[in-house]
């Protein structure tokens, strides 16, 4: 059985006005497209959920659905409703928030009930499909293209190369090992003396010396080529097929029944026309026509949980599918 969060969210998709017996009425409030100047963004017309708790009568919508849905009867249906607000206002007592699923979440406010309502940018409702329009203004430009045009200053380190410095080393050693016989010979005075350098005398190392011709060494190099060959060999790790999972879901629904698997709505026949156009991972997709309402489905069950399983394993540009009767 649906939660009644569940059921709400249902309504709230075709409805502007959900009420919620001894809780409050949900109510959907319109805004026109309106420029940000600060973040440069034209936002889309939007439809936000407000909340009034005034507003708790029975009108009849919310149970009728359950009816409809659930397949109880309608005293059952107010039952559930009436046990599902006890749990609610318990909730918020004990101090926690409750959630509303997508659409919002309630917390108390100094012994009020408030409403904060998510916001969707491709949300379920009249501009589905629609997005904000994120530009930069002519002095935004002008200002981009100034500073790319300015020369650019380019710092030159010189390093001295590895190569360079072991040559000089290299020549130093050199010019010491010249001196030393210079150093080392004795001179010959008239005073029949001999005078030397009094240097002090070098000892021979105490510690063994490693004896590399007579050592034996392996060395395990593994050359390009061979390196190559080896990566040949590796497997690759298997991948779960999610496509060909889906295609085996949408293979095993009826093709006809009381729910769809909504993934868009449309206002003329040329956007669903546009719109099978650009869209054919999902196969053949089908149209439903309500009102002056078009509504593409991609799967049609008398089963409501099979379609909300097949809408989980949609690809991440569905994430906004609904499914309704």
């Amino acid at each position: 059985m649906f939660s009644l969060i569940e059921h709400i969210e249902y309504l709230m998709m075709s409805h502007d006005c959900v009420i919620v017996p001894g809780w409050g009425a949900l109510i959907a409030q319109y805004s026109d497209s309106f420029y940000n100047e600060e973040a440069g963004i034209i936002n889309k017309p939007q439809r936000k959920v407000g909340f009034n708790s005034s507003v708790n009568h029975n009108d009849g919508l919310l149970a009728q659905s359950i009816v409809r849905r659930e397949g109880i009867t309608y005293d059952e249906a107010v039952r559930f409703i009436a046990d599902s607000v006890t749990t609610f206002k318990q909730q918020l007592n004990a101090g926690n928030e409750v959630s509303l699923g997508r659409l919002g979440f309630f917390h108390s406010n100094e012994g009020l009930v408030d409403f904060i309502p998510f916001f969707h940018e491709s949300s379920n409702d009249e501009y589905f499909g629609l997005r904000s329009v994120n530009f930069k203004t002519l002095a935004q430009l002008r200002k981009e293209q100034e500073e790319a045009e300015q020369p650019v200053v380019e710092t030159v380190v010189v390093r001295t190369s590895w190569a360079k410095r072991a040559m000089q080393i290299a020549a130093s050693v050199i010019v010491l090992l010249a001196l030393v016989p210079i150093l080392t010979t004795p001179i010959l005075r008239e005073s029949d003396t001999f005078a030397g350098l009094n240097l002090p005398e070098i000892k021979k190392p105490t510690r063994p010396v490693f004896n590399w011709d007579s050592a034996k060494v392996d060395l395990a190099v593994t050359l390009p080529e061979q390196a190559i060959e080896a990566q040949k060999t590796v497997k690759p790790i298997a991948k779960k097929d999610d496509k060909a999972n889906l295609e085996t879901s949408l293979a095993n629904t009826s093709g006809s029944g009381r729910f769809y698997l909504i993934i868009s709505s449309l206002s003329t026949e040329k956007q669903v026309k546009e719109y099978l156009g650009s869209h054919h991972d999902l196969g053949e997709l089908q149209v439903l026509k309500r009102g002056n309402k078009y509504r593409i489905y991609v799967a049609r069950d008398n089963s409501a949980d099979k379609l909300y399983k097949i809408k989980r394993e949609l690809p991440e540009r569905y994430h906004d599918a609904w499914v309704c009767d």
